[in-house]
This record gives structure tokens, C-alpha cells and sequence, in this order.
């Protein structure tokens, strides 16, 4: 029984009306949380030397090679409902975060950011740290080469950041396309956190939600990959002369288009290279049911 399908099971056990579940289970998603923590069989490794194909040359750009993040097994990884990781095959992330940080546009962050795809079968060794600078970043506590460990995964139920508002006079407003004038709603939230009790962090997170900064778009959505593309999007479609949006109407217009964009996309990976940074792997659900993992879109953010 899928994940999804369990969460019904035991929302309509409750009592709970079946068109209510539909709605809410329509912003219920599951992410794989790996970390440290033993848990299982490991799942990937954080840190380390990457094991590449033989004869591939180590990721890198104009600047330098890439940083290397994590490895993911595929096949060890677990299966949730929202996220067509391949059957196997291992999945490599390499990113510069200063450097992506400071591009000038998206399209500029990517020379920055790498995500390899290893099928399963194909020759494999340890790579050999490549010639790099003395300082890689301008934190020069960090090493090039992060410290090795074993990964393992948890699933958790995650909800949108606006769920977890309780404020009732927010929600008395017009929020049927945000889905938080259900009457059983915070029943819902609750079950989903006892059937899934949320871990304490992740060292690599697949799937779910993606992590916001602090930052508030609209009075109900914070700055996240999705918000910002959903803002481009409009901001084109105005200067093209196709869109004409009220200034009162703005939050509302960029709400609705940022759902859209939270179902086209999700967030393959994100993890926090620094402290004061987070690393976002976002890819189209088309792009990652098909394997093209240089469709994979980085979206560094800076926490301060």
C-alpha cells in the first residue's frame, strides 16, 4: 500500500468527509530524509571522493572543479508516491555554493552546480582529487573534500509552510486555492505527523517541499525556488503585453502560479552546504520520470 493511499485509509477511519481528504491530500507530499543516523542499510554517502564512470573527467567549470556533496543509491533508496527516482543507478551532486550564490541569474547558477545520473553496470572508481586552489571558499574552514559518512533514509509527510498557520482570521479569507478553509484541517495535519513523526534534520532531503529562507512572497507563501520562477513567469508575460495584473490582484495571481509551479516541479535534492547556506535541486516531474538530470535546475540561497 502506497503512502498515500495510507493516509486515506486512516483519515476516512477517523470519520473524516472523503472530499475533504481529497482536497488535503492534494498538498500532502512525502520526502526521503537521509541522514547519519542508522537506520537500516545505508542509502548513499555524504562527503568523500565520488565514485565516477571510468575515463569521466570530475565536474567542474571555468573556475575550478565542483565540490562534491553526496552519492545516492537508487535502489536502496525508498519509494514514495511523487518522486520517479530510477529503479538504480546511483545519483552524484556536485556544487560550488559560493560561486552559484553569486551568478547573476539562475541560468548563470547552473556553470555551478552539476547533478550525474550512474546507471547501474557501468564501470566505476574512485576518483582522485583534481588540482584546485588553496581556498576553495572564503570560509577557509572547509575542505574541498567534506567529511566522509554513510547516509540512511527516513520518509516523513510534509505539508506547505502555509499549513502550519493558525491564525483563523487569515484563513477566513479567500483561501480555497490554498486549501486551509477545510474544516477538518488541522485533524488532517495531525494525523499525517502521527502517522509520519517529522526526523531532526537531514543531510540530504529528496523530495517534498522546498526549504524556504525566512522570506515572506505573499502573506501566506515564503520565497522559495517556486515562488521566485512563478514571479518570473508573470513578470514575462506582463512585459510580452499577454498578462495585465491589478496591483491588488498581484499576491493572488502569484499564489495560484506558484502552485501551478509546485506541481510541475519538485525538489529532487536539498541539503545545507554551510551554515548559512541552502542548496536546492528542483527538476520537472517529466524531466526526472525520463531520467534527464541535466534538466536539474540549483537554486542557492543565502539564510542571513
Amino acid at each position: 500500500m502506497g503512502y498515500q493511499q495510507q493516509f486515506h485509509r486512516a483519515a476516512i477511519e477517523r470519520g473524516i468527509p472523503e472530499d475533504e481528504v481529497s482536497k488535503f491530500a492534494e498538498f500532502l507530499r512525502f520526502a526521503i530524509w537521509t541522514s547519519g543516523r542508522p537506520n537500516g542499510v545505508p542509502v548513499g554517502r555524504r562527503g568523500g571522493l565520488p565514485r565516477l564512470p571510468v575515463g569521466m573527467e570530475w565536474p567542474s567549470c571555468e573556475y575550478g572543479p565542483l565540490p562534491f556533496v553526496a552519492s545516492l543509491d537508487c535502489a536502496a533508496l525508498p519509494r514514495v508516491d511523487g518522486l520517479a527516482l530510477p529503479a538504480d543507478g546511483s545519483l552524484l551532486f556536485f556544487l560550488h555554493h559560493e560561486w552559484a550564490y553569486d551568478a547573476c541569474s539562475i541560468t548563470d547558477e547552473q556553470k555551478f552546480a552539476r547533478v550525474v545520473y550512474v546507471p547501474d553496470g557501468i564501470d566505476t572508481a574512485t576518483a582522485e582529487e583534481p588540482d584546485h586552489g588553496e581556498a576553495m571558499f572564503c570560509n577557509v574552514t572547509l575542505d574541498f573534500v567534506g567529511r566522509e559518512y554513510d547516509l540512511f533514509a527516513t520518509v516523513t509527510a510534509e505539508l506547505p509552510s502555509w499549513f502550519e498557520d493558525d491564525d483563523e482570521a487569515s484563513q477566513s479569507d479567500d483561501q480555497e486555492h490554498l486549501a486551509r478553509n477545510l474544516a477538518h484541517g488541522k485533524e488532517l495535519c495531525a494525523l499525517a505527523g502521527e502517522l509520519w513523526p517529522e526526523s531532526n534534520g537531514a543531510a540530504v532531503h529528496l523530495g517534498g517541499y522546498s526549504r524556504g529562507i525566512g522570506e515572506l512572497s505573499t502573506d501566506n507563501l515564503y520565497t522559495t525556488p517556486e515562488t521566485q520562477m512563478a514571479q518570473d513567469i508573470l513578470e514575462a508575460r506582463e512585459k510580452a503585453g499577454e498578462l495585465v495584473v491589478p496591483p491588488e490582484e498581484w499576491s493572488l495571481r502569484l499564489e495560484q502560479e506558484a502552485l501551478r509551479v509546485m506541481r510541475e516541479w519538485v525538489p529532487l535534492a536539498q541539503f545545507v552546504p554551510e551554515d548559512v547556506y541552502r542548496a536546492r535541486f528542483l527538476i520537472r516531474h517529466d524531466d526526472l520520470a525520463a531520467g534527464r538530470f541535466d534538466k536539474a535546475l540549483s537554486f542557492t540561497a543565502f539564510t542571513e
